[in-house]
């Protein structure tokens, strides 16, 4: 989808969500209607003190915070691995182990969760990793959570002129960049940002963006306060992950514009890991982020939800080792192996 469709489409999102929202208005009330009048109504046979019980004993609740009144629900996740996928943990497990042995990686992480049950698995979950331009996701969400407050800020436009004193990061895997005395919509920036993890767009994004309003991000998620030296700035998969779940719930935008969200994460033209480890024409939104620092290992990650016939699943995996190339191809191994476990 072109950024221009994709800009057209979200407008279309909230008719749609105003007709489903009628529908479900129908739907209570029919539901009080059948209640009155004491006719059959089919509903779940599970008493609230159980479900309490269960909710509170069982399961992980990850809340929003940052408000007075309310705390929208991120995700829901049992406190525990899912003994269903543990045969897949022990293939990830060999694999790792495998890829070790090779030289390919030095070290590598992965959580998957399967989105409608909430089911999950972590192998090396308490490593920290420089997330690199996975942070251009909290980014995005900033200006979209600003967007929504401002209307017409998406059609504003900004010229890329970068002074000679600021220096920004050369990339591994060059991408289509914005260019020096143009001039661009925010939304055209979000894209190249976002689809092709420019970091061009990215350094004229956060220019004009109040850093205080990302770092309230982190703090409302949870997470730790994110530094500008991005050599000690660190996360595990699982808080990586965050940011893709609370897109799909609809937990810190609207369905309007975590839609928009999504749909420019689908546009990501970074092909070397989930899109060769999954079938072609897979469904996913998705990004990845590269590291590099003298003395230190090269990291390379990705983080998405990929479709597996129509089943939401979330997955990241993160990587350390001497090869960038090389750790592209353990991101495509370690998605192959979970496609292959996971599709029936």
């Amino acid at each position: 989808m072109s950024p221009r469709q994709i800009f057209s489409h979200s407008k279309k999102i909230s008719w749609a969500y105003l007709l489903v929202s009628f529908l479900l208005g129908i739907l209570f009330t029919f539901s009080l209607l059948f209640s009155k009048l004491n006719l059959p109504f089919k509903t779940l046979n599970v008493s609230n003190e159980s479900s309490q019980e269960h909710e509170s004993n069982d399961y992980t609740f990850t809340r929003l915070k940052g408000f007075e009144h309310i705390r929208p629900l991120i995700s829901v996740e049992p406190k525990y691995e899912s003994k269903r996928f543990g045969v897949l943990k022990s293939k990830l497990t060999d694999l790792l182990d495998s890829l070790k042995m090779s030289g390919t990686i030095n070290e590598a992480s992965v959580y998957l969760k399967e989105l409608e049950r909430g089911e999950w698995i972590s192998l090396n979950g308490e490593e920290r990793y420089r997330p690199a331009s996975l942070m251009k996701i909290p980014l995005l969400l900033s200006y979209l959570r600003m967007a929504e407050a401002t209307p017409g800020l998406l059609t504003q436009k900004m010229v890329y002129k970068k002074p000679d004193s600021v220096t920004i990061s050369t990339q591994f895997y060059a991408p289509p960049a914005v260019q020096p005395g143009k001039e661009y919509t925010i939304h055209e920036l979000l894209y190249y940002m976002v689809a092709h993890s420019d970091n061009n767009a990215t350094w004229l994004l956060a220019s004009k963006f109040d850093a205080s309003v990302t770092k309230k991000l982190f703090d409302d998620f949870d997470l730790p306060e994110p530094v500008e030296d991005d050599e000690k700035f660190t996360l595990t998969p699982k808080e990586c992950s965050v940011f893709f779940n609370a897109i799909y719930n609809v937990a810190y935008l609207s369905p309007e514009y975590s839609e928009y969200a999504a749909a420019l994460l689908s546009n990501c033209t970074f092909d070397k890991g989930f899109t060769k480890g999954f079938p072609k024409e897979t469904k996913m939104w998705h990004k990845f982020g590269e590291w590099r620092g003298a003395g230190h290992d090269a990291e390379l990650h990705e983080s998405g939800i990929v479709y597996i016939h129509d089943k939401p699943y979330l997955l990241t995996v993160m990587t350390r080792g001497k090869d960038t190339d090389k750790l592209a191809e353990a991101i495509r191994a370690i998605s192959q192996k979970t496609y292959e476990y996971v599709s029936p």
